[in-house]
């Protein structure tokens, strides 16, 4: 079943690339062809050629011989080249379906998947994929499978009573490992899961390094870890010798299958059963076996490591969105009437609570101020007035219309968003706020810097607005990158404008200044504002007070 798995599910990333498999699959077969050929010329040379003297067959031979092995390299090189080529297409078409996938689940599965895991998926998991499926499962079971035919035909045709004591020996040499490779790709999947979890644990420390330095972190944090480190030897020793295990076990059959063989030819051809080429070329055919086996086996390790990797893609790509549109859902119209939360309850999850039985209105133009320490459930109302998730009981009305029945699209393109943490990319200035809307044009993100008081400040910079901002917004201050996150929801002129913690992590004078901006911008268009400072409530045309989820307060 695991097989029948396998290969559907990587069907679906080679079916477009069918005609370039099957010329590689032609360049292989006659690689594997010509390698038999070559080894049973053997006793034509011998039996034929040399014993008798016969010089012009010997020639003959010989000649074709040569002419096989520039059309050997000639393939094999055009092999190389298609193998290259549709390892990349296909790493390439794996990561593009993960990638899509991605941006289509909701906020739910990126609290529940660790960014560096996600990352380890997309990078070591696919490059897994293409050394152990692409590279060295396909092209290897299919060149090494076509030489042990083609070398059993002619084994056969040799003698056929040797060629039944060796396929019986081979078989036994397959069947062997087969118990073994099924442990081993599932202790490989473990491993795989066990380095995304290294990979997430690096990825915490990195972005924690203020915190691991200002409370001198930095001995606890490597022996945690050290420890890390350790469950990974013991996860990877295990996988690593089940692997190894399933190429050395046939390898030992094989070598007994042939000593056996090779005894009982030699007997054979001392009585003239057979002749001294045909016991010549039996030996370098059944040789020719022993590599086909070992590049088999050697393949092996690495493409448990593919299946366990395709397995952990698959996770992913089996992951549906916990927050989609309805088969009827309708397009918001422009906000006009009033946002309505009716009797609405949340939860992240049992340990993690976010409202309960909340009830409010929001009417266009309203300066809105939720105000509530960390934990009241202010940011859970931004959450589900997005959609980022759905309430669990209740509904939420956009001009009488339940978001459950309302595109996300004609939804969220009438909200624009800045939060606590601000999350630049890494290109210009201009491409960052034209992020809110891709068609603004130059005139409208310069528009947009203007209204968030941030166009001066960007002239200033050495490439003006195609300045880079760095990672994460790097070079910029932290009033600065607020601002141009600001523009970024201002460019797309949206009907709400939601500012979550947007000023809490600045100092005063920088909040003050960035607040009189929002009072200003306030006055064409409906603004939420989530904080937990009490004296901002003084903007506001209406205010509510959270705790433990729930309203208290409503002004």
């Amino acid at each position: 079943m695991e097989l029948i798995w396998f290969f559907k599910t990587l069907n679906k990333y080679i079916a477009s690339y069918k005609g370039q498999f099957i010329l590689l699959f032609i360049c292989l077969i006659f690689d594997a062809a010509f390698d038999s050929v070559f080894r049973a010329s053997l006793k034509f040379i011998i039996d034929a050629a040399i014993v008798p003297q016969n010089y012009s067959l010997l020639v003959l031979i010989l000649s074709l011989l040569v002419v096989g092995a520039i059309l050997y390299a000639c393939i094999g090189l055009l092999g190389i080249f298609l193998g290259a080529r549709l390892g990349i297409l296909i790493t390439n078409n794996i990561r593009h379906s993960l990638f899509e996938h991605l941006q289509s689940l909701s906020m739910e599965f990126f609290g529940r998947r660790s960014a560096g895991d996600i990352v380890n998926c997309l990078i070591a998991d696919v490059q897994k994929v293409e050394n152990g499926v692409i590279t060295m499962g396909l092209t290897v079971v299919v060149l090494e499978l076509s030489n042990f035919l083609f070398s059993l035909a002619f084994l056969f045709l040799l003698n056929w009573q040797l060629a039944l004591l060796s396929l019986i020996g081979l078989t036994l040499c397959t069947i062997a490992p087969i118990k073994i490779a099924s442990l081993a790709t599932e202790v490989g999947y473990k491993l795989l899961q066990k380095e995304g979890q290294i990979a997430s644990v690096i990825e915490e420390n990195i972005l924690s390094q203020t915190v691991v330095k200002i409370f001198g972190l930095e001995n606890q944090m490597t022996k945690d870890f050290a420890t890390d480190l350790n469950d990974l030897k013991q996860v990877y020793v295990r996988a690593t010798f089940l692997s190894y295990l399933v190429q050395k076990v046939p390898m030992i059959g094989f070598v007994l299958t042939q000593l056996i063989v090779l005894s009982i030819g030699a007997v054979m051809t001392y009585q003239n059963i057979i002749s001294v080429g045909t016991l010549a070329s039996f030996q370098v055919l059944m040789l020719g076996l022993n590599l086909n086996i070992l590049g088999l086996t050697s393949s092996l390790p690495a493409f448990i490591d593919g299946v366990a990797g395709l397995q952990r893609i698959s996770d992913i790509l089996s992951e549906t969105p916990a927050v989609q549109d309805a088969a009827d859902a309708i397009d918001l119209p422009h906000f006009s009437s009033e946002i309505n939360f009716e009797d609405v309850t949340f939860s992240y999850s049992q340990d993690r609570g976010g409202v309960k039985n909340l009830s409010l209105k929001i009417r266009p133009g309203d300066f809105a101020v939720f105000v509530g320490q960390s934990g009241a459930g202010k940011s859970t109302i931004v959450n589900l007035l997005t959609r980022f998730y759905e309430p669990d009981k209740g509904r939420i009305l956009f001009d009488g219309v339940d978001l459950r029945h309302a595109s996300i699209r004609s939804l969220r393109s009438q909200i624009g968003l800045v939060s606590q943490d601000v999350i630049l990319f890494n290109s210009s200035v201009r491409e960052n706020i034209r992020m809110g809307y891709l068609e603004a044009t130059d005139e409208q993100v310069e528009a947009a810097a203007k209204d968030a008081e941030i166009h001066q400040f960007i002239l200033s910079l050495p490439q003006g607005y195609d300045t880079l901002v760095g990672d994460r917004g790097g070079q910029l201050s932290g009033g600065q990158r607020q601002r141009i996150a600001l523009a970024r929801a201002l460019v797309r002129n949206p009907a709400i404008l939601i500012l979550d913690e947007a000023t809490s992590a600045l100092d005063p004078a920088t909040e003050a200044k960035i607040l009189t901006t929002i009072e200003h911008i306030s006055k064409e268009r409906t603004v939420i504002f989530i904080t937990h400072r009490i004296a901002n409530a003084l903007l506001a045309d209406v205010t509510y007070v959270m705790e433990n989820g729930s309203l208290v307060v409503s002004d």
